[in-house]
């Protein structure tokens, strides 16, 4: 792995903590000033639907004009989300400076986070793209991790006012990195390829490679949002404490970083195809043992499990929507991608509440896992039709993979 490459996700890493402390503290703190159930959940809806509605312009951008400008501006985004409810207090204001939060702070992490997905794949060759995916994945969970625990930690001993201050000099630690030590590093532009003409967007789904990939991201998607909507519906239904219903999430979260440690590993032996079908598989068996177990310890067990499945998923996809996305389009594709997953974010934690009160938790745990299973039966001949370009990538003169387009001589 490069250095560049190494402090790319670094800096993935110290924006995203700004990025998820920002979001749980105004999550908690509207809470904390009585909000309903209802406007902490526009708030969450606002963090993924925002960016939902620019992905594929952000995609598109970074595809023109390189990896430079996007990220500093969506770094300088975050700045002002987080500066939002440090300006303007809530016990003042009320909570419209925690929704401004919200949609900015989402709006300028998908600057970061496409960019630093493209620059990722941009610098990995064909052997090691899988793996620098992984790494990058685990820098996620790290964040993920740490975030809401500072977080939380603070605001119990020092305040909200603390937290926000958390995530302000984490985006600023970012910002002045960024600009100090990766900035003049980086390729002017990301795409080798002369520019083609192009219309919709949403042409990518009449590519059959293009469109497997971001099919199977969706359904992954779908089943993330499930273990973190319904995990704590059905804990607390069959009687869990808050504490441990806790502590299957962060099982959850344990694997998903495992899983992606030994992803270099992995990818020696299986490839991205199998790896994602073997992810549905073992998904699959997961949600039909869910409602079946009403014991911690099985359920921690389970989780673990889940965790490992849908973990391999996010590299291994990644590493896909790089080698078989047009010359001059990644971008636009990986936008294409953040945008479906955004929309799931925003809409099937309604779709699984409204299921689970009518049907029960166990019974929606049983729906999903047929749909996976029926995506595994998918993705399992998604290889066979596949053109990949992983083992056959032309390189340049400086040693970096040139991307055709499947078909392209």
């Amino acid at each position: 792995m490069s250095s560049l490459v190494i402090r790319i996700i670094l800096l993935t890493v110290v924006v995203q903590i700004g990025c998820v402390a920002n979001r749980v503290t105004c999550s908690l703190d509207g809470l904390y000033e009585h909000a309903t159930a209802l406007e902490v959940g526009v708030m969450m809806a606002l963090f993924a639907f925002v960016p939902a509605l620019f992905a594929i312009r952000v995609g598109q951008w970074v595809d023109r004009v390189g990896p430079r400008k996007p990220v500093l501006c969506g770094i300088c985004i975050m700045i002002l989300a987080v500066l939002f409810p440090i300006v303007f207090d809530v016990k003042t204001y009320g909570l419209w400076p925690l929704y401004a939060a919200c949609m900015t702070n989402g709006l300028g992490f998908i600057f970061v986070q496409l960019t630093n997905q493209q620059t990722v794949g941009h610098l990995s060759n064909a052997k090691t793209r899988t793996n620098n995916f992984a790494f990058l994945a685990m820098g996620y969970s790290t964040a993920n991790l740490t975030a809401p625990v500072a977080s939380g930690y603070l605001i119990d001993h020092l305040g909200f006012q603390s937290a926000y201050y958390l995530s302000l000099a984490s985006v600023v630690i970012g910002l002045a990195a960024f600009v100090f030590f990766i900035r003049s590093k980086l390729p002017q532009t990301l795409n080798n390829a002369k520019k083609r003409e192009h219309h919709s967007s949403f042409d990518l789904f009449r590519i059959p490679h293009v469109r497997n990939v971001l099919i199977a991201s969706s359904f992954m998607s779908m089943a993330w949002d499930l273990q973190s909507f319904m995990i704590p519906v059905y804990g607390t239904e069959i009687g869990l404490s808050a504490s441990q219903v806790g502590w299957i999430l962060g099982v959850f979260a344990m694997a998903t970083f495992f899983v992606r440690l030994f992803m270099p590993i992995i990818a020696r032996h299986l490839s991205e195809w199998q790896t994602i079908t073997a992810a549905f598989g073992f998904g699959t068996l997961s949600y039909v043992l869910f409602p079946i177990f009403e014991n911690f310890y099985a359920l921690c067990v389970v989780a673990f499990l889940l965790g490992l499945a849908l973990g391999s998923s996010q590299p291994n996809v990644m590493s896909l929507i790089h080698t078989e996305s047009p010359p001059g389009r990644t971008g636009e594709a990986l936008g294409l991608r953040t945008m479906l997953i955004n929309l799931c974010h925003t809409t099937l934690p309604l779709l699984f509440g409204a299921a689970g009160n009518l049907v029960g938790a166990g019974a929606v745990f049983y729906v999903v896992a047929t749909l996976m299973g029926g995506v595994t039966v998918f993705t399992s001949r998604c290889e066979k039709k596949s053109v990949s370009r992983n083992h056959s990538e032309p390189q340049d003169s400086d040693g970096q993979t040139e991307d055709k387009a499947p078909g392209d001589s």
